[in-house]
């Protein structure tokens, strides 16, 4: 299977969630500290790293979650780029730990897409779901190029079924920003 890397996750969650803590302007400036490049519509840009360190991604968060009012931990969705040529992968971190039952997918416009899980794979990653190939990943950022919306489900330890649904508004624009910026 596809394995994403756990240390790009870690600066990603830093990025994403490190702006409501303080943090030292020395530290805010240094390379392998995640910086905001641009925002297109509900698609964040974020670059990190140089030379063969350098990584590019997109991000965004669903517009809604159902059911709702469940308590779940941050909720997001990714493509990133990697400066050894990695182009295009696909992570999403569901807020809670998977199900080892669970068959998380993504469906735009009639496409579904299935990922795995952390929990499937017997590690320590179980809020975080992949996709299996790179050819499906590459098939489904097409997609989402394409579509207006993309609805992702999955299902948590405890048996609940949810279902975040994304807008793909400027998710085009973001990600020709990262095939620039990390080529």
């Amino acid at each position: 299977m596809y394995k994403i890397r756990l240390l790009p996750i870690l600066f990603f969650a830093l990025a994403v969630f490190g702006s409501s803590i303080a943090i030292g302007d020395a530290f805010a400036q240094s390379a392998n500290t995640p910086e905001l490049i641009e925002v297109h519509r509900d698609w964040s840009v974020y670059h990190y790293g140089t030379g063969a360190n350098e990584i590019c991604y997109v991000f965004s968060k669903p517009k809604s979650q159902r059911p709702k009012g469940l308590n779940r931990g941050r909720v997001f969705f990714t493509v990133t780029h990697r400066a050894d040529g990695t182009r295009n992968e696909v992570s999403l971190r569901a807020g809670y730990k998977f199900s080892a039952k669970s068959k998380p997918f993504a469906k735009i416009d009639n496409k579904e897409f299935s990922f795995y899980t952390g929990v499937q794979e017997g590690d320590e990653r179980a809020h975080w779901a992949w996709m299996h190939s790179q050819d499906d990943e590459a098939s489904l950022v097409r997609s989402m190029k394409n579509g207006s919306q993309m609805v992702i489900k999955g299902t948590s330890s405890r048996g609940t079924i949810t279902t975040d649904t994304y807008s793909l508004l400027g998710v085009t624009k973001a990600l020709e920003a990262i095939d620039k910026r990390c080529q």
